[in-house]
């Protein structure tokens, strides 16, 4: 510790002292400011139960009309979710994930065809049906396991590849 009375460090000294802090510090894992938790850290409560009840809230709006393209890719992404789970640790309920999944996508051919976002019984029967499992898949699984699954639908997803690599780009340039 220097002494109160010993004068200011110069400009060099400081930045030495900077670069010196810079090169013992971490690189991010994927650019800066990603913020990442430790696997072993599980959703509180109210997360998990607003990740089961949203994904229904929404499928409520294809039946009353109010859905938008949004929604449909929220409900899709939830489903991709429960389909790798399933495929990977629940080989049972494929056939119901499959249907589910067959039935957002006719959603979404539909509405290419119509221009309005809409829902048939059986539709919606096969999604609340893929959407509830999800649910109790979310509560059997492990954070890991989720997180896995999850990684693996983004790493399909062709679109989401290209994004991270333009926030890589932004990053590499703010850095």
């Amino acid at each position: 510790m220097s002494s109160p009375f010993a004068p200011p460090p110069s400009a060099r000294e400081l930045r030495r002292k900077l670069e010196r802090t810079a090169k013992r510090g971490l690189k991010p894992q994927r650019g800066a400011g990603h913020i990442k938790l430790p696997i072993t850290i599980r959703f509180n409560q109210q997360d998990e139960q607003d990740l089961q009840r949203k994904p229904h809230q929404v499928l409520k709006g294809f039946r009353n009309g109010t859905a938008d393209e949004g929604d449909w890719n929220f409900i899709t992404l939830r489903m991709n979710w429960g389909k790798v789970l399933s495929v990977a640790h629940f080989p049972d309920s494929v056939p119901q994930a499959e249907a589910g999944l067959e039935a957002i996508r006719s959603i979404k051919a539909r509405h290419e065809r119509t221009g309005k976002w809409g829902i048939s019984q059986p539709e919606y029967d096969a999604i609340d049906w893929a959407l509830a499992h999800m649910d109790g898949m979310q509560q059997m699984c492990t954070r890991r396991e989720l997180r896995d699954a999850l990684e693996a639908v983004y790493t399909a997803n062709e679109y989401l590849r290209a994004v991270g690599e333009i926030e890589d780009r932004l990053d590499r340039a703010c850095s």
